[in-house]
């Protein structure tokens, strides 16, 4: 794949959840555009293979952290190691995040707690933490990842959308408020991605949406490509839009009963 032409000065991006799926695509985006790149997970092994499948195409500084966002107080130790290892962030991208089945979410109430701490205490925390030294230097990017799923009530899970609705929110806020100190931050709302999340979270996609998938490396480089226009929010592709357009005009709390039942059928017919 073709990346953008590599910008005029080195920078360093730091991206979570960039063990796999659109986290690596965007890690790999980066290094190809000639940043330096801080990688961090949950996922030891992934995050090695990661690094090692980057320092061999692109000529630049990759450091991995192992880290799980799902904890309370992650944001803090991540920026405080960052911190302490002097890495000034000047692209910071929030792409970790879980899907929550709904029989899941009313069974298990922990799951509720990592998902809220992912979502939302973690990600606003690295906002603002990283964002305060982005604004005293007077520049700096944040990419967010939000999906279309924050668009609409989705049947199959109760906190996955309203959170990723959360996220989409405080981009725009920041957005509006952070771009008079030359701090660009931009949401991408992807539709399907041809990445594993779905199995691994053990999600049903109807055929409509898996037929409509867009690759990772795509999303990737639209959404690194509007970061760095400064464009507040982005739905990648074609098709994520048409889903997009079409699951909101659907999906509404009027017909919420039909499209439930409607899932379901097609969940149990697969």
């Amino acid at each position: 794949m073709k990346f953008e032409s590599k910008s005029a000065q080195k920078l360093t991006a730091l991206i979570t959840g960039a063990s796999s799926g659109l986290g690596e695509s965007i890690a790999r985006n980066c290094a190809g555009r000639g940043h330096d790149l801080i990688l961090v997970s949950e996922n030891a092994k992934e995050l090695n293979r990661v690094r090692n499948e980057i320092k061999g195409r692109f000529s630049c500084s990759v450091t991995i952290i192992v880290l799980d966002l799902f904890r309370p107080d992650s944001a803090d130790r991540l920026f405080d190691l960052c911190n302490r290892r002097r890495f000034t962030v000047d692209i910071l991208v929030n792409c970790a995040g879980i899907f929550l089945n709904i029989d899941r979410e009313m069974r298990e109430i922990d799951c509720v707690d990592n998902i809220l701490n992912l979502h939302i205490a973690s990600f606003t925390k690295l906002c603002f933490l990283f964002g305060r030294l982005m604004i005293e230097r007077r520049r700096g990017y944040i990419l967010n990842v939000s999906s279309i799923a924050a668009y609409f009530p989705d049947p199959a899970s109760l906190t996955y959308g309203p959170t990723k609705r959360y996220i989409l929110s405080l981009s725009e806020a920041l957005h509006c408020e952070w771009k008079r100190h030359n701090v660009r931050v931009t949401c991408i709302t992807p539709g399907g991605i041809d990445t594993n999340f779905f199995k691994a979270n053990n999600v049903f996609v109807p055929r409509i949406i898996k037929s409509s998938q867009i690759s990772p490396e795509k999303c990737a480089e639209i959404g690194l490509g509007a970061l760095f226009k400064g464009k507040a929010r982005i739905t990648p592709g074609i098709r994520g839009k048409l889903q997009s357009v079409f699951l909101r005009a659907l999906a509404r709390p009027s017909t919420y009963d039909i499209i439930k039942k409607s899932y379901f059928s097609m969940k149990e017919r697969q």
